[in-house]
């Protein structure tokens, strides 16, 4: 069962203390302050329209379209946009405005609103978004329909994933209480990578074609100190193409993913009681698949259907001055009750021979938390807590696992210029007795430990540091280190390390000229052990060590020109590499895999007047990557590929633009 719809994320309403003190606005005492110039003039709403409408104009010169993902979608070729941010407001208070953001590229926007704030509004959205991942990728099996049609000789093909959004939202309120109701649909096209089921590891470019709609419906009441919520979640998922690919007669050379559905029912709400808060959602939800399937491995038929349950509750209190404490439960079930409709529920593993079942995955999580903020003194913050998450799976090689977690931070701002913020935790994961060496196990070794489910102590910190030693200047540094130690694991995953800091900088050097700055770097190291002998002891080990190196640097300068230019640029770098040696009594390291980026973009703006301007831009990428693991089409036989991916290019973009305000 594959589902492809995304679990959907319900943000619980936010809360914080109440004030310490009267110390509101609203309490101040105002008889001898003059409030005549507390008079927000930007503030008042200015009816008629405004705003500003721009079109744009250029080209992208490339050998490799793997460059538009730099450059919005763009590809070789001319390049036309659109944008608009123009609103009008009416006396009677009803407003609408159109929003656009390079409309007409493949990465365009376009956002239309009406109504009135607290009576009725309506919303359109659309958006395309572009990837692609090569446009060299060779195969001589190419799609025709639902069938995969031998060529005979290699025939250059696309990876390129294309999405277009579209919806409407309305509501329709009052003082006290709200409805709502929203659409979305997605269509996806393009192509992937795949690989044919029957054949000796061969790899094809597949087509994408998909639809995903989402409908969302709710009310909300609102009172002085509470509020609740309900509403129901709809979201299907169809697959527009055949059920598999046929390639040679065999029906089954490639299963497509399945058609899907889901729904959940939402009720939240939220209370406050004097200095303390309460909120708290129940979530109630079923995905369902009902597509046939193929029959490989004996299963004919399936009938998915997968029921969800959760439910979190929090409260914060302030109890003194000084000291706030905040409690929370978080409960999520995953209750599996698809059933084999025909054929067998077992198969065999090709390589060890064990007797698989079908297995229908079972998991149930319960996360507990308490914590406390302490007002130490005046710029001296304390906060500390723990928490415990507990899990239950079935069907899995370890039932339970239980992770305690202990985290403390001190944050520091009394000092003049300066904000500190240190932050340390310690979590320790362990559980039931580990069952590798079941007949149905998964595993080929009873001694290798899944990294999810495998004891872990882990340690972690983080520094945060801001500094503007003039009011012109600001520099930011954050630093972290994390450790993971699997000292109970044999085979598998048995150390693991991240570090890394990110600098920042940004100086407004005159009235005219402004400098920013960035960098960082990150560290992953990692650690596993394997044997090459069924349910063996370690006999080889590989070290992987993963860089990450990102840095940038700009400036913009206003005031040429009798103050009409505007210009301005930005470098950005961009590198990554891995390094893996693997020990089987002499060390071997892995070929070259790492990405390599140089981007710039220089602009100038010229105002012909104050309502007429135009820009010119232009961008330039460096783009270099070679991965050890790409072979030619036939380089190792009984496998097929999809050939060199790597990409070397040099890419430029120049875009033209006027705009005028309203």
């Amino acid at each position: 069962m594959n589902f492809r719809l995304n679990l959907i994320t319900l943000a619980l309403a936010s809360f914080s203390g109440a004030a310490m003190a009267n110390y509101g606005l609203a309490n101040a005492n105002l008889e001898k302050v003059d409030t005549t110039k507390w008079e927000c003039k930007r503030c008042e709403p200015v009816n008629g329209y405004q705003g500003s409408v721009g079109v744009g104009g250029g080209a992208v010169i490339t050998n490799d379209n793997h460059a538009a993902n730099r450059f919005g979608g763009n590809e070789d070729g001319g390049v036309g946009e659109l944008n608009a941010d123009v609103r009008y407001n009416a006396e009677s208070g009803y407003n609408a405005s159109i929003l656009t953001d390079r409309l007409g590229t493949g990465n365009g926007s376009a956002n239309v609103s009406v109504g009135k704030a607290g009576v009725a509004n309506a919303e359109f959205n659309y958006r395309t978004l572009t990837t692609w991942q090569e446009d060299n990728a060779f195969s001589q099996y190419v799609a025709n329909g639902s069938e995969l049609v031998n060529t005979g000789s290699l025939v250059q093909q696309d990876l390129k994933l294309e999405r277009e959004r579209y919806g409407f939202a309305f509501d329709v309120g009052g003082e006290l209480w709200e409805t709502y109701a929203n659409f979305q649909r997605e269509d996806k096209t393009g192509t992937k990578s795949r690989s044919v089921a029957g054949l000796s590891a061969t790899n094809i470019v597949a087509p994408v074609d998909s639809t995903t709609d989402r409908w969302e419906a709710g009310a909300k009441l609102t009172g002085q100190n509470w509020f609740t919520g309900v509403s129901y979640i709809y979201s299907q998922y169809d697959n527009n193409l055949a059920t598999s690919l046929t390639l040679d007669n065999n029906a089954y050379a490639l299963a497509n993913d399945p058609s899907n559905e889901a729904y959940q029912v939402v009720l939240n709400g939220a209370y406050s009681l004097n200095r303390t808060h309460f909120a708290g959602r129940v979530v109630s939800g079923k995905m369902t698949q009902d597509d046939d399937t193929l029959k490989i491995g004996g299963i004919a038929g399936f009938d998915g259907e997968v029921r969800t349950l959760d439910a979190n509750f929090r409260v914060a209190s302030s109890v003194t001055n000084r000291l706030r404490l905040t409690a929370s439960y978080d409960h999520s079930d995953r209750d599996n009750r698809s059933t084999v409709l025909q054929g067998d529920a077992i198969t065999v593993d090709g390589l060890s021979g064990d007797v698989e079942g079908v297995k229908l995955y079972d998991t149930t999580r319960n996360t507990y938390k308490v914590g406390a903020s302490y007002r130490i003194a005046s710029g001296y913050r304390l906060d500390g807590g723990y928490d415990r998450k507990d899990v239950e799976r079935t069907e899995q090689d370890r039932e339970k696992t239980n992770e305690d977690t202990l985290w403390a931070r001190l944050r520091v701002t009394s000092l003049d210029n300066w904000d500190f913020g240190l932050k340390a935790g310690y979590s320790n994961r362990d559980g039931s007795k580990y069952d590798a060496n079941r007949g149905t196990s998964e595993e080929d070794n009873a001694l290798l430990r899944r990294y999810y489910l495998a004891d872990r102590e882990r340690v972690e910190t983080e520094l945060r540091i801001t500094h503007t030693p003039i009011d012109t200047l600001s520099i930011d540094f954050t630093g972290r280190y994390a450790e993971d130690d699997y000292s109970e694991s044999e085979i598998g995953l048995t150390e693991a390390k991240d570090y890394g800091y990110d600098l920042g900088l940004n100086w407004a050097a005159t009235e005219h000229l402004n400098l920013h700055a960035f960098g960082g770097q990150q560290w992953i190291e990692s650690a596993q052990a394997g044997s090459t002998v069924m349910n063996g002891t370690a006999n080889w080990f590989a070290d992987v060590e993963d860089e990450f190196i990102h840095a940038g640097l700009g400036f913009s300068y206003a005031g040429l020109m009798a103050d009409k230019l505007v210009i301005g640029g930005d470098y950005l770098y961009a590198d990554s590499t891995s390094d893996t040696v693997v020990s089987q009594g002499i060390s071997v390291p892995y070929d070259d895999y790492y990405a390599t980026s140089h981007s710039i973009n220089f602009y100038g703006d010229y105002a012909f007047s104050e309502k007429m301007s135009a820009r010119l831009d232009y961008m330039y990428e460096r783009y270099q990557d070679s991965d050890y693991a790409e072979v030619g089409v036939s380089a190792v036989p009984g496998l097929t590929t999809l050939g060199y991916w790597g990409h070397n290019y040099n890419a430029h973009m120049v875009m033209v633009s006027f705009k005028y305000a309203l």
